[in-house]
């Protein structure tokens, strides 16, 4: 093989695990988890808005203040934001065995659990610990 080829396989290679570690599964997955938890609190336009335990402020804040970004990601369909429940994914939890195939590897064992609040999440006290995820809705 020739060098140039040698270093454009190599290239990729640094590029792909850079883009991997960067973005890796546990970036969008408690993403995708909360966003899931939210669709299936409401229909409509719904969304999922990260919240830090500290130093944040209450969800019905946070969803007040996203309302632009919201509305422009729909194209102005709707008018108005509003958080509607809250959320908890706790992120230092048991990991189980991967299960690519058919068997259900480390079947029975406990893995996650979550904490769903319901509409009083919106107003949890700022800066206090509790939900990590807000759920906001357009309508």
């Amino acid at each position: 093989m020739n060098s140039v080829y040698l270093a454009l396989v190599l290239l990729l290679s640094i590029s792909h695990v850079c883009s991997v570690e960067r973005y890796s599964l546990s970036y969008s997955y408690f993403d995708e988890m909360a966003q899931t938890y939210c669709a299936s609190k409401s229909p409509g336009w719904v969304f999922a808005i990260r919240r830090n335990c500290h130093h944040a402020p209450t969800c019905e804040a946070m969803c007040a203040a996203a309302k632009s970004s919201i509305l422009g990601t729909i194209a102005h369909q709707r008018k108005n934001v509003s958080c509607y429940d809250a959320f908890h994914i706790p992120k230092n939890h048991a990991l189980l065995k991967a299960n690519p195939g058919s068997d259900q590897p480390d079947s029975g064992k406990v893995n996650i659990g979550t904490y769903g609040y319901g509409k009083g999440g919106c107003t949890w006290r700022a800066n206090h610990c509790g939900p990590n995820y807000c759920c906001c809705k357009a309508f």
